[in-house]
């Protein structure tokens, strides 16, 4: 059994310029395909290198910290907007921050919206099928949360009936529907961001959250009044990583955004980053 809940808080963002650091909000565009055609395969806009000067559109989930958000005057920040500005000024680029309701962000690099998506995803083999990824940068595990208070086992929580809350899109909401596939009795709660996800059991409206060590560490770290009020019940599933979304065919943006990557990962400024945001 599945529900939704959608808690929109697009409604602050405003658009505040082009350029390195620049924020442009961005809505989702969707074209109805005719039945049983098979569309054609997206168009590579950045086969060749983009050259210096060229405008380069990041996608980023708008409440992600600490990899992604919005700040309160309205600016992007966080760990992979500091990389992307860093990944720009090597390469020249002028980089257009637009934040992405993330249930639709894949389709809007297929579709041409976005460039590139560098917000905390996981290159999962699923998506490896539409998107093409960078080299990997971060590596996380999913967790299952509840209450500090809720003393119930993993099995009991999954086969209570009651809601567990995921973020709409993200590998937690794919983890929700494997679970539930195998059998395992609880709806799913869909909400907008991580956030509004522990917000729900917070407020007791959710009996547990499916998230990842990427969100918790940070958040738990910065607020420890957030660690003591959850558990962490049990791991789910294995390792996984981050890496950048990417076009199929733009070979060019993706070798040089791989490059850079391996660069600043073997550089002082990594982990000067990583201590930045406590990731």
């Amino acid at each position: 059994m599945q529900l939704s809940e959608k808690k929109s808080r697009r409604g602050f963002l405003k658009t505040v310029g082009v350029g390195v650091g620049g924020l442009v909000v961005g809505a989702a565009v969707g074209a109805a395909a005719a039945p049983l055609m098979t569309p054609p395969p997206p168009k590579a806009k950045w086969a060749d290198m983009p050259p210096a000067g060229s405008t380069i559109i990041h996608g980023m989930d708008a409440a992600y910290p600490p990899f992604t958000q919005i700040d309160p005057s309205g600016n992007a920040v966080g760990f992979d907007v500091d990389v992307v500005n860093l990944i720009a000024n090597k390469y020249g680029w002028q980089i257009v921050h637009k934040p992405w309701d993330w249930a639709a962000i894949i389709t809007a690099v297929q579709s041409g919206d976005l460039d590139f998506v560098a917000s905390g995803m996981t290159d999962t083999a699923a998506r490896s099928e539409i998107v093409w990824f960078s080299v990997p940068y971060y590596s996380y595990i999913h967790q299952l949360l509840a209450l500090a208070t809720n003393t119930q086992s993993r099995d009991d929580i999954l086969n209570s009936g009651g809601l567990i809350a995921c973020q709409t899109g993200a590998t937690s909401d794919e983890w929700a529907t494997k679970l539930l596939a195998k059998g395992y009795k609880f709806q799913k709660l869909g909400l907008d961001s991580y956030e509004l996800a522990f917000e729900s059991v917070s407020d007791r409206r959710a009996v547990a959250v499916i998230s990842d060590s990427a969100f918790t560490g940070p958040l738990f770290k910065n607020r420890p009044d957030m660690a003591a009020k959850f558990r962490v019940v049990s791991t789910i599933g294995g390792d996984a990583t981050y890496a950048y979304a990417l076009r199929p065919g733009d070979y060019g943006l993706r070798n040089a955004i791989s490059h850079a990557l391996e660069d600043i990962m073997a550089s002082t400024d990594w982990q000067g980053l990583r201590d930045k945001w406590s990731v």
